[in-house]
């Protein structure tokens, strides 16, 4: 024993003789099972997180109340009509079914904030009827669109709700779901023949499953976006990395640290977060540290892409735009760092048009420099079909309501969602003003990967644009880890650049970037800057700061000769002859109307403006 000390070793050493408990391996698996669980609804929500998210909450008419008036028909009257004193408004509850498909449901709503209430610091309407609809208040201004089935049912009510006294307000519920109204869910049903979009049920009905007003606790809300964005991490982090380990270690004593009913401990819980996620992550000054390009940066735009006509009536389309673009407008008020881009000049005549006061919002985002309008054309159109003069009127016809409308014309094209490019959109590009090209489905050719990320696109007659292909393979980001992650690991041009666009939101009535997303981002970021290998997240900048910088380099980029030819929905190009063969004969028309008009002219007759 000589030279021992009484634990068995040389020495002072704290280091124990004997194990005091088996300590084994830890099943990674089983952990990040665990940690889902947690946040996640299913058979535990009634012990885990989610039973912690509210304050309380109330549905009884006293608190809230329903009246409904249902339009005739498939009608959609605007806000005066269907408020009139000459409606009949029904009672309605929780359990109500509405339909048929396309129909539309005014409710009258009268919310009183009972007295415990009151001193919360934020309520909430939760509403849920598995369709679209918008908050109007009772003077007939729209504040907000909502989406079913959990993707966007919250409305935080005012202050002023707050004050004992009975508020109205309306929502306008148009009975389609997010995409379509086809019998079965999703829409895209796999089958012998592969994905296909199944028809709509005329008939489908709609049952209102939830109306209530909702105290909220922030921190739990919190708690969840710290959470979710930790459990992707252990997912998608390399397996066995320290990285992941890491991310399983702080789930665990998150886990650990949560008690059921005891509020403070998701307090203590968020500081375990804090240390993993840094202290920045619940306001946008997370995105001001270390603000450079050092290293692998992801630059996220949010976006809301509608078909201006696709799985609904036409007529439907004008109230996602609204629905859509109110809510951008309402989260900007809360994140300032969002930033949105969106395209076609038709919806945003429509919205002038039909809805002044959410174009009056707008305007006033996009003079704040946070709401973009891109794109410079009427509609993101086909580009292989329609004749050189039609695509020649997208450009005219589109940046002419820029210019007119918001001071400036679009120097950037945003045709993400179009089945191929023509080889000649580049040399009409230019003579629109535009160098710049953001398009998408290429990425899901199911032959032929394309090679590029970045690159400069060349038409026949040796006309350019820079042009990026969001390399997340998507322009409906969930701005998810995974998300951010694939902006590098699929880029294909880190040779010449190391950063990428993330267009993120959710798109035709899922109303674009939501709350989650807006929270994930900042959670990223501030991720990125204490762990590392996650690309940094960068949000607050314009689709022309993105492009600014890619132009800077753009003389070491490939070039790419003629045009994108896509791999897939070739049937578009087939079907719908009768639509095809008269857009032609309309092409030919307007050519002939032209060259009369333009003859008229010489002979001082003056040149029909529109024309």
């Amino acid at each position: 024993m000589c030279g021992l000390d009484g634990h068995g070793g040389r020495g002072s050493s704290s280091y124990p003789l004997r194990a005091p408990v088996p300590v084994g391996k830890r099943a990674n698996k089983l952990y990040r099972d665990r940690t889902a669980n947690f946040y996640s609804p299913g058979q535990w929500e009634k012990v885990n997180l989610l039973s912690m998210m509210h304050l309380a909450v109330r549905s009884d008419p006293s608190v809230i109340a329903l009246s409904v008036w249902h339009s005739p028909g498939l009608t959609r009257p605007p806000f005066p009509d269907a408020t009139a004193s000459s409606n009949d408004y029904t009672p309605s509850k929780v359990g109500d079914a509405f339909g048929p498909s396309w129909s539309t449901h005014w409710f009258r709503v009268r919310v009183t904030i009972p007295e415990d209430m009151r001193q919360m610091d934020h309520l909430e309407l939760h509403w849920d009827c598995s369709n679209e609809a918008t908050v109007w208040t009772s003077t007939g201004e729209p504040l907000q669109g909502l989406t079913g089935r959990g993707e966007r049912i919250e409305w935080i009510l005012p202050e002023a709700f707050k004050d004992g006294e009975e508020h109205v307000f309306y929502l306008e519920m148009a009975c389609n779901g997010m995409l379509t109204n086809a019998a079965g869910e999703p829409i895209f049903k796999n089958n012998a023949n592969g994905d296909a979009i199944q028809p709509p049920d005329p008939n489908k009905i709609f049952t209102l499953t939830k109306a209530e007003i909702v105290g909220v606790d922030l921190q739990a809300r919190a708690l969840h976006a710290d959470i979710t964005v930790i459990h992707q991490a252990a997912e998608e982090f390399p397996e066995d990395s320290w990285e992941q380990h890491e991310a399983l270690n702080v789930a665990t004593r998150i886990i650990n640290t949560f008690r059921v009913g005891d509020r403070a401990s998701i307090v203590a819980s968020r500081k375990i977060a804090e240390e993993y996620l840094g202290p920045d992550v619940d306001s946008a000054k997370v995105f001001d540290v270390g603000s450079g390009e050092k290293g692998a940066s992801v630059y996220a735009i949010g976006h809301c892409h509608i078909d201006t006509c696709w799985l609904w009536p036409w007529e439907e389309t004008k109230r996602k735009v609204a629905r859509s673009w109110l809510n951008q407008c309402d989260l900007m008020d809360r994140y300032p760092e969002l930033n949105f881009a969106c395209s076609q000049a038709q919806q945003f005549k429509w919205l002038k048009q039909f809805y002044p006061h959410a174009w009056t919002r707008v305007k006033s985002k996009v003079a704040a420099g946070q709401f973009h309008p891109i794109g410079g054309c009427w509609v993101e159109h086909d580009t292989n079909i329609p004749s050189g003069e039609s695509l020649i009127r997208q450009f005219l016809f589109g940046q002419r309501f820029f210019e007119i409308n918001f001071g400036r014309r679009s120097t950037t094209c945003w045709l993400p969602d179009t089945f191929g490019q023509s080889s000649q959109m580049p040399q009409l590009c230019r003579q629109a003003g535009m160098n710049r090209f953001l398009t998408q489905k290429i990425c899901f050719n199911n032959m032929n990967e394309f090679p590029h990320t970045t690159f400069n696109w060349v038409a026949l007659d040796g006309s350019q644009v820079i042009c990026h292909m969001p390399p997340a393979k998507t322009y409906c980001a969930n701005a998810t880890f995974g998300d951010v992650k694939r902006s590098m690991t699929q880029h294909k041009s880190l040779d010449q650049d190391h950063t990428s666009l993330l267009v993120f939101g959710k798109g035709d009535g899922g109303g674009g970037p939501t709350r989650p997303q807006l929270e994930s981002l900042r959670r990223l970021r501030g991720l990125a800057d204490t762990t590392g290998l996650l690309p940094r997240v960068h949000s607050g900048g314009t689709p022309d700061d993105f492009f600014d910088r890619l132009e800077k380099k753009a003389h070491t980029f490939p070039t790419w000769h003629g045009e994108l030819y896509f791999e897939l929905h070739r049937g578009v190009y087939t079907t719908q002859a009768q639509t095809k063969l008269n857009n032609r004969k309309a092409e030919i028309l307007l050519r002939d109307v032209e060259l009369l008009a333009t003859m008229a002219s010489v002979e001082d007759k003056g040149y029909p403006i529109g024309c």
